[in-house]
């Protein structure tokens, strides 16, 4: 059932992207949602850096190349939309996740390959759930349910069979979250909002020295955070901070404005570092009591050529061959 995984994988990547969320998968989200995200990826698909993004796609995964094969499932392809959201708890074992999506899923291809690779299928309340584990959390069941042949729901077995019960009652969250997930939602392709203080996810880095910054002291006194992402001609960046004090909104901008200038010194001597620094003199900082906001807007043909620039400088320089005297 190894391979199966990359039915999980290969969803949650399409959000490691203009229309509100769908309300069919927010009535999923479980009541106690503390972190949720979105991406509307056939509008981040149809937009000018989507087009971008895939025409400079590789996928050379053998794993994944399989998994497509097998299953007829191509998420750059197939999917629509994608809703992610957990309860999030320091304890670890008590967090559930979930991922709700929308797009077009050939479920007798899928369900086939499913069995052949180990998968087990069983009937809850009349949805067929596929039932597997990850090969490094053996102990802890995880769900795969298809309502339809146009959208699924996966994540932990309880909350994947939660949410099963939530679609069939019709009832949905209700909380303040909500109301942020909606505004956000209606204006961005790619948006995300969080009431957990960011120091909390230092455990769930995968870089120690990025879990020691977010337990800083400035940004351990980031207690609620949102933002999004909208792609057209401009690409248009936006966040919300909501820290502990006036004072630490203020460091907050403080720290933007001072790394800003740390890279306007280096925009002579790097050529990415310059480009970037062209693009944050757009950047818009404000403070209104505890609240920080930042706001940034891209040209997409210039993002387009800052990429470039990156892509080009990571690539290994061609050494001359010896010439023989």
């Amino acid at each position: 059932m190894g391979r199966f995984r990359y039915f999980g994988a290969a969803v949650a990547m399409q959000a490691s992207m203009f229309a509100a969320a769908d309300p069919s998968l927010l009535r999923l989200v479980m009541p106690d949602a503390k972190v949720i995200a979105g991406l509307q990826v056939t509008q981040t698909k149809n937009s000018l850096f989507g087009q971008y993004v895939l025409s400079h796609m590789q996928v050379e995964d053998s794993s994944f190349k399989k998994f497509v094969a097998q299953t007829g499932f191509d998420p750059r392809r197939d999917v629509n939309e994608i809703l992610i959201a957990s309860n999030w708890e320091q304890s670890g074992s008590s967090t559930r996740w979930l991922v709700a999506a929308r797009g077009t899923f050939d479920l007798v291809h899928i369900t086939t390959a499913a069995k052949a690779n180990g998968g087990t299928i069983t009937p809850f309340q009349g949805v067929d759930v596929l039932t597997y584990a990850e090969p490094n959390k053996p102990e802890a069941e995880s769900g795969i349910a298809f309502f339809d042949s146009a959208s699924a729901v996966m994540g932990d077995l309880i909350s994947v069979k939660a949410a099963i019960q939530r679609k069939q009652s019709s009832g949905g969250p209700t909380s303040e979250l909500m109301g942020k997930v909606r505004d956000l939602s209606a204006k961005n392709d790619f948006w995300f909002v969080t009431t957990v203080p960011l120091s909390e996810f230092a455990g769930a880095m995968p870089n120690p020295n990025l879990g020691g910054a977010l337990k800083g002291d400035l940004l351990a006194g980031i207690h609620q955070a949102s933002g999004g992402v909208h792609f057209g001609d401009t690409v248009t960046i936006s966040g919300e901070a909501v820290t502990r004090s006036d004072k630490d909104a203020q460091a907050l901008v403080d720290v933007f404005r001072f790394l800003a200038g740390m890279i306007q010194l280096n925009s002579q001597n790097n050529q990415v570092a310059g480009q970037v620094s062209t693009l944050l003199d757009s950047m818009d900082l404000k403070t209104a009591g505890n609240v920080m906001t930042m706001s940034l807007v891209i040209p997409e043909q210039q993002l387009e050529q800052m990429l470039n620039t990156v892509r080009q400088q990571g690539q290994p320089s061609r050494k001359k061959p010896p010439q023989n005297n």
